[in-house]
């Protein structure tokens, strides 16, 4: 399995740092910080199936440094 190379710039101010990546969920979310444990996003769109919801979370480990990404998608109606 080959792993993808992203290529990430850290911007730094007092509400937290922001990354300029190629992983598109950095783009919604915050870097670990200290206090902070979990931010989410969710997206709500017509398919023809039905309704699309859409929700990423990210939780971050209590040491700061590092986070994991969830993502659920739900289709309701039709």
């Amino acid at each position: 399995m080959a792993f993808k190379t992203l290529s990430a710039e850290v911007k730094t101010s007092s509400k937290g740092n922001r990354v300029i990546s190629d992983y598109a969920n950095d783009l919604i979310f915050e870097q670990p910080r200290e206090n902070l444990l979990q931010q989410e996003f969710k997206s709500y769109e017509y398919v023809p199936a039905g309704l699309k919801i859409t929700t990423i979370v990210r939780k971050y480990q209590k040491n700061g440094k590092d986070y994991q990404d969830v993502t659920k998608t739900e289709i309701i109606g039709g």
